[in-house]
């Protein structure tokens, strides 16, 4: 058996020296593959619990009424607001303290990026964005500083 170098078309005939289709030189072709593995049967893997006469093993020895399907608990998302609304609020105090307000955005900022921070570690299952909390807090807190740095400075700048 031969194969082609370009187009790996394959031919039986021992004499031939270059591809039919393309011209390509042939060269000699062991098929040094394992054989393919056959299984004995099909395993089941998700089987019918309607054909049961009691519930799955996770839900206990519960008789199954007729008729009665379980669906499976939909995973709902992770509850991300209090981090969201922080990080929103720290990025207003950046952007704001020109006009005084890094103080008002920084300081809410702080309080919800430091609550949402306490739930995610808390339960972190139902609240999320432990990160956007840490940025909201870092950020709030940055803005509030300038804030304040720019008030002292023009206080000082008055003498």
């Amino acid at each position: 058996m031969k194969i082609c170098s370009i187009c790996n078309q394959t031919y039986a005939d021992e004499n031939l020296n270059f591809c039919l289709n393309d011209g390509g030189n042939l060269t000699e072709w062991k098929d040094d593959a394992p054989p393919t593995v056959l299984l004995n049967q099909v395993r089941t893997t998700q089987p019918n619990w309607e054909n049961y006469q009691t519930a799955p093993p996770e839900w206990g020895n519960q008789p199954l009424e007729r008729n009665q399907t379980f669906y499976p608990a939909v995973m709902q998302g992770q509850n991300q607001t209090l981090p969201t609304v922080a990080l929103v609020l720290g990025i207003c105090s950046v952007a704001f303290f020109c006009c005084y307000g890094g103080i008002p955005f920084g300081a809410a900022a702080i309080v919800t990026g430091y609550i949402g921070m306490k739930n995610a570690n808390e339960n972190p299952m139902q609240y999320g964005g432990r990160s956007l909390a840490i940025g909201g807090l870092v950020m709030g807190l940055v803005g509030f500083l300038i804030t304040v740095i720019m008030i002292i400075i023009s206080i000082l700048a008055q003498f």
